[in-house]
């Protein structure tokens, strides 16, 4: 019995360890972002509220706006204006879940191939966007006005 409890004891410390590496290598080497809903999030389009939901990640610098439109939904990554000024992509068929954390690797995002598809797209909408500093207005897909505030 006592040898029974010292295996389950290693065992549990080893996975344990190993649980602490994975973190600690996430949290210093930054090769997944970590996408937060933000409660209280207010969408509209052409003025009028819309539902859906905001993740901020990146320390604030990278968001995932998710709206329904008509029986479906639509995900725009949106980066911040910082060092490289800001941009907005339409995430194509990919949507955000709804879930308070996302998170997203670096090897895979889910809307750089979408970045692709919409400049090689014949008549890609102008963005025309206006980043405040708890805001973000955009021309969306179907060009309607999008607003999101925090």
């Amino acid at each position: 019995m006592r040898t029974r409890r010292k295996a389950l004891t290693i065992a549990a410390a080893v996975v344990g360890l190993l649980l602490a590496l994975v973190v600690v290598r996430e949290a210093f080497f930054g090769y997944t972002v970590y996408f937060i809903i933000v409660p209280g999030a207010k969408l509209f389009t052409d003025g009028k509220p819309v539902a859906g939901w905001l993740h901020k990640g990146g320390k604030g610098q990278l968001l995932i706006l998710t709206r329904n439109v008509a029986e479906s939904r639509e995900s725009y990554w949106i980066s911040r204006p910082g060092d490289r000024g800001g941009s907005i992509l339409s995430c194509g068929h990919w949507t955000a879940p709804r879930f308070p954390l996302v998170a997203i690797g670096d090897v895979n995002p889910p809307c750089l191939s979408f970045f692709f598809a919409e400049s090689s797209k014949p008549n890609p909408p102008k963005r025309s966007a206006i980043f405040g500093k708890t805001s973000v207005e955009f021309t969306g897909d179907d060009g309607g006005r999008i607003k999101v505030a925090w």
